[in-house]
């Protein structure tokens, strides 16, 4: 293993979860400044500035993931991220992904895997804003969509304990944003505005449709009835997707996860059922 010396109801088909980006109140997207040369060079300079400790770490989970390797990924999730959190970032964010962009060749999995992290990160340790809320639900769209709508498996291949995580966090952090737009003799005029423009942002239905797509695409229920005829016979309920850990393993733990949505939305009885098998 890789080890730096460095310190420490059915919802069916081809889905789209809700994708389009929120509709901001200044009328200006997130991509409005990609080619924007000053942006770019800011972005340079951000990168420079990332501890060289952090930009290591970066490098090798960034090669990790092109390569597969799934126990040097583990360990760079399960012990590097945790020790580098607690060092350089107890009390602030990680760096911007813009700023890591400039560090990985704009690679848009690897971007969209750091934001993920990114963000969960900011809800742990921080106060995310409405527009990070909003943000990070984008960031769930775009990883979702490119699980679920890709024409065959993909070969992305990630620790357990992060795919549970993934799956975990994308259902906190819909919690969390239900309470949040509830206060809102807490929140500016210009918040609800932004609220009332995006009713698709952490929609019920949008959370329920990844889940259940999830576990449709594994085809996990079905593996799980043949499972009990013997291991052989699952292998061939699992099909060309679920054969594959990534979408087995975001399958299962999403039929966790639909339990735990159910007894928020007080639907027990659906929640046991969902238990069946």
């Amino acid at each position: 293993m890789y080890q730096e010396n460095y310190e420490d109801e059915e919802f069916a088909g081809n889905i789209d979860v809700v994708a389009d980006s929120y509709v901001n109140s200044n009328g200006h997207d997130e991509g409005d400044y990609e080619d924007d040369e000053h942006l770019q060079q800011q972005a340079q300079a951000g990168a420079q500035a990332i501890p060289e400790q952090v930009r290591k770490f970066l490098g090798h989970l960034y090669r990790n993931l092109l390569s597969s390797n799934v126990s040097d990924l583990a360990y760079n999730y399960e012990n590097q991220f945790g020790r580098l959190s607690e060092k350089y970032y107890a009390k602030a964010s990680w760096p911007e992904p813009q700023f890591v962009a400039a560090l990985v060749g704009d690679d848009g999995l690897f971007l969209t895997l750091y934001r993920e992290l990114y963000y969960r990160h900011m809800y742990s340790q921080l106060h995310p804003t409405l527009e990070a809320r909003f943000r990070s639900f984008e960031n769930y769209c775009d990883l979702f969509n490119y699980i679920l709508n890709s024409d065959g498996p993909l070969e992305l291949e990630l620790p357990n304990q992060w795919l549970w995580d993934i799956v975990d966090e994308f259902i906190y952090q819909f919690q969390s944003f239900c309470t949040h737009r509830s206060r809102l003799n807490k929140r500016s005029a210009e918040e609800i505005e932004l609220l009332k423009a995006n009713p698709q942002v952490w929609n019920t239905y949008s959370v329920l449709n990844v889940l259940y797509s999830l576990i449709q695409k594994s085809s996990i229920t079905q593996q799980l009835v043949a499972a009990q005829d013997g291991a052989d016979a699952a292998a061939l309920a699992a099909g060309e997707f679920g054969a594959r850990p990534l979408y087995k393993m975001l399958g299962y733990f999403s039929i966790v996860g639909l339990v735990r949505v159910h007894c928020m939305l007080g639907d027990y009885t659906l929640a046991l059922q969902t238990l069946e098998n």
